[in-house]
């Protein structure tokens, strides 16, 4: 059975709590298309950071992907998290 602990239980708050309601503030002065723009970039820059591959050979396309599933899933993070919390802010 899986036991995070208090550790695990804040950081799964923070993930799915505290950082889309801050994004969501932070949306009110950074337009949304900005605001994923800039996640773009910084899973690009992520991913570039994380390649353990050479860059060079069938390496260069190992970490290109890696960057492009980077800048993919941190785009969808953020999109989602402010659609999301805005919703809730509707609601209430």
């Amino acid at each position: 059975m899986l036991r995070p602990g208090i550790l695990g239980f804040f950081s799964l708050m923070a993930f799915f709590v505290v950082v889309p309601f801050g994004l969501f503030r932070s949306s009110r002065a950074v337009p949304l298309p900005l605001m994923i723009a800039g996640a773009v970039a910084l899973g690009l820059a992520y991913g570039a950071v994380k390649a353990e591959n050479p860059w060079a050979g069938d390496g260069l396309s190992a970490n290109l992907r890696l960057m492009a599933v980077s800048a993919a899933a941190l785009a969808a993070y953020v999109a989602l998290s402010v659609l999301v919390a805005r919703a809730i802010a509707k609601r209430l």
